[in-house]
């Protein structure tokens, strides 16, 4: 797994992915590493590879699952590159002008009723997969695997269904009110965006 490591590593590393600083994540806590996975996006190939190395990844429970789905927008990408090694149908979830997410219209037909590999991209608390999760629920849909690119919390992360990661990492977050960086007074910023509203 080491090697695995490694490999993800040097694809974030050469496509400037990985940032050091003083960042609020999408979860709303602080943080000093932020991972800007989007830029890999600028490198199909690299994406390609990502989803090769899930598809391993996930080898032995292909026969589990009936369909890949990924929640915007970020893991989208990294979603279908996965389905697309597996030859999977794939299907993705967004968040609406409220921020409140749903399966992308036109893709309810794809999920209803079928068994999900649920791929997402950096998880730092998990809320964005059990919102997926539920509501994949609601249409009759069962997460039977989570894949993410990167756990941040080296393990240490609970979800209501089983969990994989390319990645994991122990990288260290905090409510605002109990972050150092802010009480050193650093200013913090506040990259990508997920439509969350937070």
């Amino acid at each position: 797994m080491s090697k695995s490591r490694d490999k993800v590593l040097g694809i974030l590393s050469e496509c400037d992915a990985m940032m050091e600083g003083h960042f609020k994540y999408t979860s709303g806590r602080h943080g000093k590493l932020y991972f800007e996975k989007i830029k890999v996006a600028r490198r199909p190939d690299l994406v390609m590879e990502l989803g090769r190395m899930t598809a391993q990844l996930m080898d032995d429970i292909k026969d589990d699952f009936d369909v890949v789905c990924a929640p915007a927008f970020g893991a989208i990408v990294f979603g279908f590159a996965a389905a697309h090694a597996m030859e999977k149908p794939f299907a993705f979830l967004q968040r609406d002008s409220e921020g409140v997410m749903g399966i992308r219209s036109g893709f309810k037909s794809v999920v209803e009723n079928a068994r999900v590999l649920l791929v997402e991209d950096v998880v730092t608390t998990g809320g964005s997969v059990r919102e997926s999760i539920d509501v994949l629920s609601e249409l009759g849909a069962s997460v039977v695997m989570t894949g993410l690119l990167v756990d941040r919390t080296n393990g240490e992360l609970e979800l209501p269904v089983p969990y994989r990661a390319l990645l994991t990492v122990k990288a260290e977050s905090w409510d605002p009110d109990e972050c150092p960086m802010c009480k050193k007074g650093i200013e913090v910023t506040k990259p990508g965006s997920s439509g969350k509203k937070s």
